[in-house]
């Protein structure tokens, strides 16, 4: 009785209230202790311990966004051309609605202003979607499954610190699960699929990595719908148009130029792979590597005569160049320049891939706490810290139960799962390794848990049923 209790729908409703308010009380817990200034020994200047690296960015982008407002731009011309669209309009919305400031007068974060509220919608926003999931999930897996399935999403740590934290992550998941509740339940519907569209487009303007995400679901309305699937996919497609229309039209209104994805992601390749590869196939140390594509990326400069002002000419240092004809130049250099490097030395290439891979998929459910206690860069940083140190053997552990588990969840899914949800959901796991594996970042492989949460949980269900059959006999 106390199982059958235990594996159902009201069990499961209990679980999402539980994590709920956890999620609250962590958020209260992390803004009591770290919303305030303090000194930030490498740059000495003030920050803020919650907001810094790119989230910092963001919090800059909505307060400029804001004054733009309040300077009546047009709404199109609002902001500037930023790595991701949405993340900073959403606060700056926020913020305009409420009335509360981002910055004070010196440019410094302001403090007790309605952050907590901020982040209660962010996570009531991800637990809303998981009940949607949950009403479709039941419908098509034995609830026992299901139970593990959303007690893995709503309690698992890698995914429940980001809910307390201001990174894009926060608002990825919810689309995310959203995008999962499409595959369990795959409606011929086509309003819906074009809705599909609309939300893989919105994802895209959380972040640009998940671009490319419409061709794995493009390939699963082909399976799945078969002769059904020519209108299916065009109503996705003309969805995600209509987003991606929307933000290169922005785009036009302040530079008259039409984009959807900055240069960002051309230059990504030259900081991040190219150099490493250059350094493992020269047998060079990581600075010569960069000294070395510096010194041929201003040689190029020159002999193009393009128009660029440097702060100091580093490897780091792309410039700024107000011409677009010459920035398009430059920019495509810098891609081309990359690819050749990684082409020409594929086995360098494979190497550092492999490498930074499996960094990827070593979790971190310490993320948030750490990257809240201690500093980006210098002495006080957490990288190579006695913390960071001390906390690797425990996360390697951790990640490799986990991923025990879901082998297991895997291989019972073979034979429990339709194959056609079961190969959309590995190419949704595996697509952040394919996008962002070489930054050996396990933050960015944090969305593939969304996903792989259906094997984990016909995982443990598969082990309960065998230890059940062992103690039977």
């Amino acid at each position: 009785m106390i199982r059958h209790n235990l594996y159902s729908k009201k069990s499961i409703n209990i679980i999402i209230i539980i994590s709920f308010f956890m999620s609250i009380l962590l958020s209260f817990h992390y803004l009591s202790k770290y919303d305030k200034l303090v000194k930030i020994e490498y740059a000495q200047k003030l920050g803020h311990p919650m907001i810094k690296s790119a989230v910092q960015l963001h919090w800059f982008e909505a307060d400029q966004i804001i004054t733009d407002i309040k300077d009546k731009k047009k709404f199109l011309e609002y902001g500037k051309d930023y790595d991701e669209f949405l993340p900073q309009r959403i606060l700056a919305l926020y913020y305009y609605i409420t009335g509360d400031t981002i910055l004070d007068k010196n440019g410094n974060h302001e403090t007790n202003n309605g952050k907590f509220l901020y982040l209660v919608l962010k996570t009531l926003l991800f637990y809303l979607s998981i009940i949607y999931l949950k009403s479709k999930i039941t419908k098509i897996l034995p609830i026992k499954n299901c139970f593990f399935i959303i007690s893995f999403l709503v309690l698992e740590p890698t995914i429940f610190q980001f809910h307390s934290s201001f990174w894009n992550e926060s608002l990825f998941f919810p689309l995310q699960i959203l995008l999962l509740s499409y595959l369990v339940s795959s409606p011929v519907n086509l309003f819906v699929n074009f809705s599909i569209g609309i939300l893989l487009g919105v994802m895209f303007g959380v972040s640009v990595e998940s671009f490319y995400l419409i061709l794995p679901i493009i390939i699963f309305q082909i399976l799945k719908f078969k002769k059904k699937s020519l209108k299916i996919v065009a109503s996705s497609i003309f969805g995600f148009i209509i987003v991606l229309s929307i933000i290169s039209l922005h785009n036009f209104k302040r530079t008259n130029t039409v984009f959807f994805m900055n240069d960002g992601a051309k230059s990504a390749l030259y900081f991040y792979i190219a150099p490493s590869v250059l350094s493992i196939s020269e047998s060079i140390p990581i600075e010569s590597a960069q000294s070395k594509m510096n010194i041929e990326k201003l040689e190029w400069i020159n002999e193009n005569k393009i128009k660029v002002s440097f702060n100091n000419k580093k490897f780091r240092d792309l410039g700024n160049i107000d011409n677009k004809i010459d920035r398009l130049k430059y920019y495509n250099y810098l891609q081309y320049t990359s690819l050749k490097i990684i082409i020409k030395n594929p086995l360098s290439t494979v190497k550092f891939m492999f490498k930074k891979n499996l960094h990827t998929i070593v979790l971190d459910p310490f993320f948030i706490k750490n990257f809240y206690k201690f500093e980006m860069r210098g002495k006080l940083r957490h990288y190579k810290s006695e913390t960071h140190a001390n906390e690797i053997p425990y996360r390697i552990i951790y990640s490799g139960i986990l991923y025990m588990i879901i082998l297991s969840g895997f291989f019972y899914s073979l034979k429990n799962v339709n194959k056609i949800f079961m190969f959309s959901i590995v190419i949704l796991t595996l697509y952040p390794i394919f996008i962002l594996g070489w930054m050996g970042v396990s933050r960015y492989f944090v969305p593939s848990l969304i996903y792989l949460s259906i094997f984990f949980g016909n995982g443990i269900t598969n082990i309960l049923d065998i230890m059940n059959n062992k103690n039977k006999i």
